[in-house]
């Protein structure tokens, strides 16, 4: 595996602005700790006597610190939620401290989804969080899909005006779900326009809140929390040079740390169907979350939700044509065509290649010249899965791979793939047009013997100019299955009994989604949950 954005590409995202944090040459010498002994699967396993892998493993307690702060309220991490939860606590009139354990506020991500309450009213709010539940397979905590649906308008709020204030200003977007008869009105901020996205508008809220009077200790990653009598009192920190800090919490302990997408043991063991996607950053290891289980704290049940997305968003078209793969052979029934379910076709892809090269899990979707004459029947049919729209950004059929024949498209598809680095993509001319050929075929005959899609999408790739979609993503961004809270975003014990003075929010908890793969289907519900969720359990912790 490979890692695509790593603390010096942050840069590019502007995170490293202003702040008065230290200059660039610290990060490389971040102290950040290795949470597991080098050890992976097996290894893992047997390196605990079979019960358990070598990250579980708690350290022996440290005790001797270079310095002692004392705040009411710790923030580990200076993310969407951690920032949120900043504001909120220090608003209710908190001491607040945010530990971060890179050298900048940091965030991923372009829409963050709210619900328009001013026009939805609470049957259709119940009826937006049953559609979360199910869009989870059932496995989400209600009461955290309604802490997001009751108080997302005012987060988002906030969030929008105080980037605005710092001059990131956002493009509101409006969107409307039916679920079950009931209309639900959203609202996303989107940041698409904005170099750095929706990192720049964390930049500058962090910089708003340092001057309100949030204290930012950045390269200072949380390594372990103090506990006393069950109750958990501070975050434990190391600094650059490998000193210890203790950071006590009055009032409680916020994990808003984010997920553990760059720590492959980790993985390996709470989602392994993402063996063989490349990692995106190397800063998400999971530390604070293995801090959090030291401490007591459960982790949400396997296997955790993964958002791998797909191309990008100017290519994003949903909708149930042919699909090929790097061999130009259809593999499967297309009418699963949403993006956030695809990857788990790629599976085997990735096997036979070894797990060693992560563009194995690509393939194109061939859509013929009048694809449009289809899309608002269909999209009326099954509105949960028919897509071309990425928030506002409708797709460009200009950036697609086109050609006047199926051969051409062949040629074209491979040149596009060597463009790209897609290493594995081989396409015949010849065995492209016969794949093409049988597919229509099959369309004009009105039954798929090969993988029984519905008649209705039966519709042949023929005529010219024919089009090709490169899809699939071989990046993991994010995992979406943190520690389990209860309703007030407060940790459980193995008991299910809430843990004194620990609290988890955006992807550091969970249950708040629960399938295989993310729902796209309210488009920004991540980012969404994880500036609600900070900016709801700052001020509760604030005010205990």
């Amino acid at each position: 595996m490979t890692t695509n954005v790593s603390r010096r590409d942050l840069f590019k995202f502007g995170g490293l602005a202003a702040l008065g944090v230290a200059g660039a040459a610290g990060l490389a010498g971040c102290g950040q700790p290795r949470v597991s002994n080098g050890a992976s699967g097996e290894a893992a396993l047997a390196s605990t006597g079979g019960n358990g892998p070598a990250f579980l493993n708690a350290p022996e307690p440290i005790t001797e610190f270079a310095e002692t702060h004392d705040f009411d309220v710790v923030v580990v991490g200076a993310g969407e939620s951690g920032l949120s939860a900043v504001h909120t606590a220090l608003e209710a009139g908190a001491r607040v401290a945010c530990v971060q354990n890179i050298n900048a506020a940091q965030t991923t991500g372009n829409m963050a989804a709210s619900i328009d309450l001013s026009q939805t009213d609470e049957a259709a709010v119940q009826a937006c969080v049953s559609f979360i539940n199910w869009k989870s397979d059932y496995r989400s905590n209600r009461d955290l899909v309604n802490i997001w649906a009751h108080h997302s308008q005012e987060a988002l709020a906030w969030w929008a005006d105080e980037a605005a204030q710092g001059g990131v200003e956002s493009k509101p977007h409006e969107a409307v779900l039916t679920y079950n008869g009931y209309d639900i009105h959203l609202h996303a901020n989107t940041y698409f326009h904005v170099e750095g996205n929706h990192n720049a508008a964390a930049t500058v809220i962090a910089e708003r809140l340092a001057a309100a009077g949030a204290e930012f200790f950045y390269n200072m990653p949380c390594v372990q929390l103090q506990a006393a009598d069950g109750a958990v009192t501070g975050a434990i920190c190391q600094d650059a040079d490998g000193a210890h800090h203790l950071f006590t919490a009055a009032k409680g302990v916020i994990l808003a740390c984010g997920d553990y997408s760059s720590n492959t043991e980790m993985l390996e063991y709470y989602a392994p169907d993402t063996k063989g996607f490349s990692l995106f950053t190397d800063f998400r290891d999971g530390s604070a979350l293995c801090a959090g289980m030291w401490a007591g704290a459960i982790m949400t049940p396997h296997t955790h939700t993964k958002m791998i997305h797909g191309e990008p968003a100017a290519v994003r078209l949903e909708m149930p044509f042919l699909f090929v793969d790097q061999e130009g052979n259809r593999f499967m029934d297309e009418t699963c065509c949403r993006m956030g379910y695809m990857n788990n076709f790629a599976r085997p892809y990735l096997a036979k290649a070894g797990f060693e090269d992560s563009t194995a899990a690509k393939f194109f979707s061939l859509v013929p010249a009048n694809w449009e004459d289809y899309y608002e029947d269909w999209k009326a049919e099954s509105p949960y899965d028919i897509s071309q729209y990425n928030g506002d950004n409708k797709v460009d059929p200009e950036k697609w791979i086109s050609a006047d024949t199926i051969e051409g498209l062949a040629e074209a598809m491979n040149a596009y793939a060597a463009e790209n680095q897609w290493n594995l993509t081989n396409i015949d001319p010849a065995a492209l047009a016969e794949t093409v050929n049988r597919y229509n075929e099959l369309c004009a005959a009105g039954r798929d013997e090969d993988f029984g899609k519905s008649a209705k999408y039966l519709v042949p790739i023929e005529g010219g100019p024919y089009y090709a979609i490169p899809r699939g993503s071989n990046k993991l961004p994010a995992i979406l299955g943190g520690l389990v809270v209860d309703g007030n975003h407060q940790c459980l014990n193995g008991e299910f009994e809430p843990i004194q003075g620990l609290y988890a929010v955006g992807n550091a908890s969970g249950q708040f989604f629960g399938g295989v793969d993310y729902p796209m289907d309210i488009e920004g519900l991540s980012i969404g949950r994880a500036i609600t969720s900070g900016y709801y359990t700052g001020k509760l912790v604030a005010g205990l």
